[in-house]
């Protein structure tokens, strides 16, 4: 399954261009990082990616379906979003009945929908005792991950997440991209925006830069994060200051363990 964006652009009611021209694709089992300044358009380029908005002009493809021909209503059971507050999208009595709520109108059998609910759930390592309670009384990281299971249940071809990891420790994101990663091994293909280059740098494969609406840079993540205007991650940030001073370390470093593995061939030289 890939998904494709060809020239796709999006105006508010009010005649504000959020995006402007915006082509990209992304292959089937991608982890894939948005990155950009606040107002830049991200948000909005994943709510076009799940359905939720249509071009203003363009057209983005599962495969070579359009995105135009699939019912509205099966659309986001195919591309599944994680909104920026999960707060806003957890409403029923209890965690099991909610991830259980999207499964449900897909058209499984209660009992089916309970069982999508506990495998998801479990996938996403929230524990057990949680799973009756209501999902208002859970924590910033667990409301996370009970909204990211109530995706999972619903099994989508494309997951889509908007600063899925945002306000988490470094466990705490850990945590939830180790179930994204094996979520890509089984074919899912995972698209996340993040303000954190460090976020991008460690788990995405493929970076899409916006700025004011339109495509800074997209490509590998070694290539966009080589990209002078594009903000570094604090591996590259430290790298940079000690290249200054005549350390040779390549370029990018993306991660603080590849820049003190590095550091060790420079001392071993």
């Amino acid at each position: 399954m890939k998904l494709r964006v060809e020239s796709v652009s999006y105006n508010y009611r009010s005649g504000v261009e959020a995006l402007s021209d915006i082509s990209f694709s992304i292959e089937q089992g991608t982890i894939y990082g948005i990155m950009g300044e606040t107002g830049s358009g991200k948000s909005t380029l994943l709510k076009l990616l799940n359905g939720l908005y249509t071009p203003s002009k363009g057209r983005i493809f599962l495969d070579d379906e359009d995105y135009s021909s699939i019912p509205s209503s099966t659309l986001p059971f195919r591309v599944g979003l994680v909104f920026q507050y999960p707060e806003s999208q957890l409403f029923e009595e209890s965690v099991i009945l909610d991830v259980a709520f999207g499964p449900k109108n897909k058209g499984r059998s209660k009992e089916e929908a309970i069982s999508d609910a506990e495998k998801a759930l479990t996938t996403v390592g929230l524990k057990k005792d949680k799973w009756n309670k209501s999902p208002f009384n859970l924590s910033g990281g667990e409301k996370r991950r009970a909204a990211l299971a109530g995706i999972i249940a619903m099994d989508p071809e494309v997951l889509v997440l908007d600063e899925i990891a945002a306000g988490l420790d470094k466990e705490g994101k850990d945590r939830i991209f180790s179930v994204l990663e094996n979520l890509k091994i089984e074919g899912k293909t995972i698209i996340f925006v993040s303000h954190s280059p460090d976020d991008v740098a460690r788990y995405a494969e493929r970076v899409l830069v916006l700025n004011k609406g339109k495509l800074k840079v997209e490509g590998d993540v070694r290539e966009v994060f080589s990209s002078p205007s594009v903000p570094k991650p604090q591996a590259e940030v430290i790298a940079s200051e000690m290249r200054e001073k005549g350390i040779n370390i390549p370029s990018p470093i993306l991660t603080l363990e590849e820049l003190s593995d590095e550091i060790v061939k420079v001392e071993n030289k």
